[in-house]
Formats: structure tokens, sequence, C-alpha cells
């Protein structure tokens, strides 16, 4: 049997190996068999719906697809044919005989491909979400594991000011919400039914396209069928989410392979997360982390590829857009599998609090001075530069500003004769802090309700 469907247009014409290989798309797009599967026998309802199809024939029909889709389908088997759409078709053919060329009455290559690209999304990106989910979980853990412990928070990466471990692990928490928020609205736009819009310019067949999104679980029909069977915007929508959620993952990544480092020491890592060195036997390399640092590069080269195919295409479908499976496909397994390790990797890291705490230096308590005169009524401005020069002096003399006594610090000002007692405290320091969201442990404590709260929502 012919591998193509078309053939008969240029019978006679010479098959160049190199370029049948070219053009063929099976090894791409095989992934989406049971895509096409699925969407198929839809199809054939809405045939015998319209009246396209006998009872005989779409119960032929169905059976040969349910046989269709029992078959072997790895990629020796299916390499004899174009792509997966002529796959099935043909394979169809084969089991039934002729009422399987009835199956593409009235339907396009243009529009099943997208029919089938929506369909797997549709089951991915839930599936993505519930892993993104599950880095939360470890998030929400690992910040219960050490709810009162303060470390240094950073700027610069410079020690800025006191603040718990437990406000920065859930700062990623929030970073991946928002990604799971980002691919839910992407979910929305994918979830709309092509099929039924032919090559481009819709259908002679009286298909009920509704009724065809109710069977395969569509929330709406598109709009326009140029737009249909040309858009891939759909794809490059999840493709940039999912990498915008490993770009936050690879900064958490960085954080963790700098606070792993002898010099820090704030994280212990399992020997799970890490590896040795082929040379220096002392190594405990953070090499999981690293791979996330760098994952989400991966990722914006699946999201770059296809937004360069598309850049500048003409309207309805081009053969350009046969070069959108590969960035859909790696992008979906890459991502599926940076999220199990970033989740896997945060339940094995263990929270060093006496290297944390040791590394909360008075200086870091210069805001709280600021501020405390600020509450006596000095300006900001002049608050700021009096305990500038104040940590000034102090670097010069080689001291900490916490061993000043009563009359230097009057020298430095009036106003901070007397320094509240255990005022150089972190877990003073930290409690100091009065707004929403910020690391006072009774927001954090609201926050990790509410990251629980969201949890319970997501599910298992």
């Amino acid at each position: 049997m012919s591998r193509t469907v078309w053939e008969k247009r240029f019978q006679g014409r010479e098959a160049v190996p190199v370029l049948e290989r070219f053009n063929a798309s099976i090894s791409a797009d095989a992934f989406l068999f049971e895509h096409e599967v699925r969407a198929s026998s839809a199809y054939a309802q809405g045939l015998r719906a319209a009246g396209a199809l006998g009872e005989e024939e779409f119960t032929s029909i169905l059976a040969g697809l349910a046989a269709v889709e029992a078959r072997d389908r790895d990629a020796a088997s299916l390499g004899r044919f174009e792509d997966v759409h002529t796959a099935v078709e043909l394979l169809l053919v084969e089991e039934i005989g002729e009422a399987g060329k009835k199956l593409h009455t009235g339907r396009s290559r243009n529009e099943q491909v997208v029919t089938d690209e929506r369909l797997f999304l549709k089951e991915e990106i839930p599936a993505l979400i519930d892993s993104a989910a599950a880095v939360q979980r470890a998030l929400v853990t690992l910040a219960e594991r050490a709810p009162d412990v303060v470390m240094p928070g950073y700027t610069h990466l410079q020690r800025g000011q006191p603040i718990l471990f437990a406000h920065y692990i859930l700062s990623f928490f929030w970073a991946v919400e928002r990604g799971k928020e980002r691919l839910r609205d992407a979910l929305r736009r994918i979830d709309v039914l092509p099929l039924g819009s032919g090559a481009l310019a819709g259908s002679s067949v009286a298909l009920d396209r509704d009724g065809l999104a109710a069977l395969l679980g569509f929330s709406g029909v598109s709009e326009n069928s140029i737009d249909a069977v040309g858009d891939r915007s759909f794809i490059l929508e999840t493709l940039f989410a999912l990498t915008l959620l490993l770009l936050d993952l690879s900064r958490l990544a960085e954080d963790f392979v700098v606070f792993s480092t002898a010099e820090f020491g704030f994280l212990d890592l399992d020997p799970a997360v890490a590896t040795s060195s082929s040379l220096m036997p002392q190594k405990k390399n953070p090499d999981i982390f690293e791979l996330l640092r760098a994952a989400p590069g991966r990722m914006f080269g699946h999201l770059c590829r296809l937004f360069l195919v598309l850049k500048g295409l003409p309207s309805s479908y081009n053969k350009d857009l046969q070069e959108d499976k590969d960035p859909l496909q790696r992008g979906v397994e890459d991502a599926r599998s940076a999220l199990a390790a970033a989740a896997a990797a945060l339940r094995r890291v263990a929270p060093r609090a006496d290297r944390m705490g040791a590394a909360v230096t008075p200086d870091m308590f210069a805001t709280d001075l600021v501020d405390l005169l600020v509450e006596k009524g000095v300006s900001f401005r002049e608050a700021h530069g009096t305990v500038a020069s104040a940590i000034r002096a102090a670097e010069e003399k080689g001291r900490s500003i916490a061993s000043f006594t009563k009359t230097e610090w009057t020298a430095v000002h009036p106003l901070l004769e007397c320094i509240p007692e255990h005022f150089f405290e972190p877990a003073a320091s930290v409690r100091r802090k009065k707004t929403a969201g910020s690391t006072h442990p009774d927001m954090v404590a609201i926050q990790l309700e509410k990251s629980r709260a969201i949890l319970r929502k997501t599910g298992p």
C-alpha cells in the first residue's frame, strides 16, 4: 500500500529517498498516535451524525480504529508512512478495507495536527501543574523544617538584613505558583477545538462542531478556520510558561549551589543530590542543582526554535509548521524531567541553622538603627547618614557596631543613648517588621498556611 495519501496527484513521479525522508514527519509526530486515533473516532461519530457515514460503516471504522490503536507502534513499524495521520488512516484501511477510506471525508491533515497537539497539551499541562505542585510541597516541607532559623538576606549577593530561612524558601513557592497560573491560563486558550476547519476554509460536511468538541472534551470551537489551522501560538505560550517556571527554579538552584559551598555551609546536600570528582575524592559537587540551573537554557532553545519557524509565515497552513513537533514534545519532556528532579532534590536538602545564624553579623542591623532613629522623629535621610557614618567608623577601627558603648552611641546621635536590650539579636530584628508578606514570624506563618491551602486545592 502507498505510504502517502496524495500520490495519485503526481502519479508516476520519481521518488527520491533523500527528499522523501526530508518531507516525512513520522519520526517527529508518532507521539501523537493515540491522540490521532481518539480524534479520528470522534470524527467518525461526527460523520455519522451528519449522514456521511452509514451505521455499518461507522461501526466498522470504530472497530478498525480500536484494532489500529492496539497495533505495535514502534518507529520501525510506522516508518513506512509519511506522518502519523497518514499512518492511522492507511492502517485503518488495512484493517477494514474500503470503509476506512471514508473517514477522511471533509477532513484535512491541517486541522488534524492542531487537534492532536491540543489534545496532547490538554493531557500534559495538568500533569505538569501537578509536578510543579510537587516542587511546592517540597519547598513547604523544607520551610517547616526550620521555622525559626534566621539567615542573612541578600541583595547583590551581599548581606542585607536578617530574614527567616522559611521566608526565603517560600519566596520560591510563590514564583512556582505564578508558573502554575500561567500554565492554567495557557490551557484555557488551548481548550478550543479546531476540527471541522478543513484545510483552511471549513468543511462541506454539515458537522456538528459543538458535538465534536463535547466528544473530545473541548470547551468550545475555533471561530475562524484560517486561524485554526495556522495557529501555533498555543504551543509557544506553553513553552514560554514552562521556560519561565524553570527560570525561577534555576535561580533557586544557583542559590543552593552557592549556599552548599564550604564558604557558606548553609545547606547540607544528601549524597543522592551530589556527586564526587573522578580525580578529587573529597569533592561533593551539587550536580543536580547545577543541571537545574542549566535547564531553562534548553527550554528557551525549544521556544526560540519554534518562534523562528513561525516568524513571518504566510497565513493559514504552511509546511514549515511541521517543525513544531520536536519543540512541543521535547519541551514537555524536558520540563517534566526538570520538575521531577527539583522536587526530589529539594526533599534531600537539610538547612544548617548554626551556619546561617553565625553569618548574621552586627552590620546587618544598620537598617534597624535607621528605623530606630526615624521612630524617634529623625528624618530618614538624616538617620541613614548618621548610621552610615557609624558603620564607617566601626570598620576603620576594626570593630563591630554591637560593641559600641553607651557613650559612643551618644556621640553618634543623642537619641541612640539607650539602644534597646537584645537589639542586635537576629530574632528581634525579624520581629521588628510590620507589613503583610514580610519576614516577621507571624507573617511567615500566614504564608505557610496559605501555601498549605493552595496545595490542598491542588491535591496530592
